[in-house]
């Protein structure tokens, strides 16, 4: 064999190494990605699975925040009753559901700024302005707010804003009431801060005409926004007693002073000892998945009935 045969066989038989690489590379390739994909399909499964837990849990937290409130004495409400006590979370299977109920009537609810035709109520927009100072928030956002809801083109106040206000967004004012409290960040002025402050004070729920507030159970800030001249030295007092002894009925509380001095500048009708509305939040936990949700409960005596239910959050 001579010389140049030897390099045409060394030549082919490096031609066919290198093909053969080739080919082994190209087949790590594909079983990696292959390998990537399944795994990736395990996964999507995985947490399919895991989502399906999670929300027939959450559902079952709220069923126990039903049973709660149907077995509740519905003649008076307040923060020493089995519904107002933290619950501790509890296991189901592989994860765990918490429950937590809170009432409605503690907070101010947005809704009554305007009436079912959509008229501004003055007495109620004084009570959201004085609540926004309160919170060191502009009252002027109160005056936007109602606009948001009023049925009329005319801004309300200084701080008013109707269309025009929105000329450089992608929506226009509602002229409706409001369907849920973060539905706020779509109105001039409001923002994540401003919403966080809210939410201690303040709900959204259908409109009644005037939502009364449980005097029992209404916070500090929501207490002393229903009048001008409340002290918050009254308020501390008022909230002190009725830890140990709650109002049966607002006459009852009406007729001690020092609140006597100021609950006649109060519409009777806005307050309350009992509460009407109650939200059942549920959060359950599987794994790395987390699905909450809040259900607001309309009640009559013993009758309870589905207001509003909403998912709050579902997270991986």
């Amino acid at each position: 064999m001579n010389r140049i045969e030897v390099r045409s066989r060394e030549k082919e038989r490096g031609v066919a190494l290198v093909l053969v690489l080739g080919l082994v590379a190209l087949v790590a390739v594909w079983a990696v990605e292959s390998a990537n994909e399944d795994w990736i399909s395990l996964r999507r499964a995985e947490n399919m699975q895991l989502a399906s837990q999670s929300m027939l849990a959450a559902e079952s937290g709220l069923e126990l925040g039903r049973k709660i409130l149907k077995e509740d004495d519905a003649g008076v409400d307040s923060l020493d009753e089995d519904w107002a006590q933290a619950m501790p979370s509890f296991p189901v299977d592989d994860g765990e559901v918490t429950t937590a109920i809170v009432d409605a009537n503690r907070f101010f609810n947005l809704n009554d700024l305007v009436d079912a035709n959509g008229v501004p109520q003055v007495k109620s927009v004084m009570i959201a302005k004085r609540l926004f100072a309160r919170l060191e928030l502009d009252a002027g956002l109160v005056d936007a707010l109602v606009d948001w809801m009023d049925r009329d083109g005319t801004p309300y106040g200084p701080g008013g804003a109707e269309d025009i206000a929105y000329m450089d967004k992608h929506w226009r004012v509602k002229n409706a009431p409001l369907d849920s409290l973060s539905e706020v960040l779509l109105i001039k002025g409001f923002d994540h801060d401003v919403l966080n402050k809210l939410k201690h004070v303040a709900i959204v729920r259908p409109h009644t005409g005037i939502t009364p507030v449980n005097i029992n159970t209404a916070t500090k800030d929501v207490l002393m926004s229903l009048a001008d001249g409340i002290t918050e030295q009254n308020v501390d007092g008022m909230i002190a007693q009725r830890k140990d002894t709650p109002w049966r009925t607002v006459a009852e509380w009406s007729s001690q002073t020092p609140y006597s001095v100021w609950a006649g500048r109060i519409n009777p009708a806005r307050l309350s000892t009992v509460s009407d509305a109650f939200l059942i939040q549920s959060e359950a936990r599987f794994g790395r998945v987390r699905w909450r949700e809040e259900m607001l409960m309309g009640r009559s005596g013993k009758k309870l009935q589905v207001l509003t239910r909403r998912k709050i959050a579902a997270t991986q």
